[in-house]
C-alpha cells in the first residue's frame, strides 16, 4: 500500500504513466540483484551484461558507481593460470 503513492509521485514528477514507473523500479531491482551476483562471483560480467542488455563496460561503470570492486574468484584465477601455461608451451 505504501508503494502506490511513490509510484504516483514519480509518475507525476517525470510526466509518465505508472506502468513505466513500475517497470523502472523493477529494472532497478533486477540491476541491483544482478550486480550483487557478479560481485559474489556467482555470475560473470558478460552474462550480467547480456541479462541487462548492456555492455561489459557499462557493468563496470555501474559497479564503480556503487563503490564495489570486482575481482576474480580463486577458481577463475586458477583457470587463467592454466590457460597461460598452455599458451606458453
Amino acid at each position: 500500500d505504501e508503494i502506490i503513492p511513490l509510484i504516483e509521485l514519480k509518475s507525476k514528477e517525470e510526466h509518465t504513466n505508472k506502468a513505466i514507473v513500475l517497470k523502472q523500479f523493477l529494472y532497478q531491482g533486477l540491476e541491483n540483484y544482478v550486480i550483487d551476483l557478479v560481485n559474489k562471483g556467482r555470475l560473470s560480467i558478460g552474462k550480467a551484461a547480456e541479462i541487462l542488455d548492456l555492455s561489459i563496460y557499462d557493468i563496470h561503470e555501474i559497479v564503480k558507481s556503487k563503490g564495489l570492486k570486482l575481482s576474480a574468484t580463486r577458481e577463475q584465477r586458477q583457470k587463467s593460470k592454466e590457460l597461460l601455461k598452455k599458451g606458453f608451451k
